[in-house]
């Protein structure tokens, strides 16, 4: 089995990205899980069984103001993942996502989750990558009531959605909401090159 659990998730508007910045984040939350695949697979495909878990993102399924080329990794992620359980389906080889709302760890320092929707504890992600091991499936929400949120909300007409998320308070969570003193010593690390 093989968990890709690599991400960084620096915010702002993307004019104001630095180019190393966007390539950072690409590098590691993109790059990094298709290396990791990559030599997960050659590792399993002999052996006609294995699992590949990818933590992906909520983000990965909606759209976060604040947070575009991280968006944009977390589809990437979501897009191979579902890719990769198409191409080896015959191999014996699972492969799966676990799409995390906001998580209480450091890489949600200083961000105000949306109304309704609580961070989600690292130990309600381990639990259910746990679940996927034993039962096998292609994706995971965590939580139950953002990954419900997320899935209804993509259903909708777009003007619809887009002003859900906004009453909920994602439209703001990862710009102006943001408390910069409590998220500086995260921003720095992530964007250190």
């Amino acid at each position: 089995m093989l968990v890709n659990n690599a991400g960084i998730m620096p915010t702002g508007k993307l004019v104001d990205e630095p180019d190393q910045i966007t390539r950072r984040i690409l590098d590691i939350n993109v790059y990094g899980v298709i290396l990791g695949s990559k030599l997960g697979l050659a590792r399993m495909l002999p052996r006609g069984s294995g699992h590949v878990i990818n933590i992906a993102s909520l983000a990965g399924e909606t759209h976060i103001p604040g947070l575009a080329t991280y968006n944009a990794s977390k589809h990437a992620v979501l897009g191979f993942t579902d890719t990769l359980r198409e191409e080896y389906r015959e191999s014996g080889v699972r492969f799966s996502s676990v799409l995390p709302t906001l998580t209480n760890t450091e890489l949600g320092a200083g961000v105000t989750a949306p109304k309704l929707l609580r961070p989600a504890e690292p130990e309600e992600i381990a639990d259910a990558i746990v679940g996927l091991i034993v039962a096998p499936k292609s994706k995971v929400r965590v939580t139950a009531v953002a990954g419900f949120i997320s899935q209804v909300v993509g259903l909708l007409p777009d003007a619809v959605g887009d002003g859900i998320a906004r009453a909920l308070g994602a439209g703001h969570a990862f710009l102006d909401d943001v408390d910069a003193e409590k998220r500086k010593a995260y921003e720095d690390r992530a964007r250190s090159v």
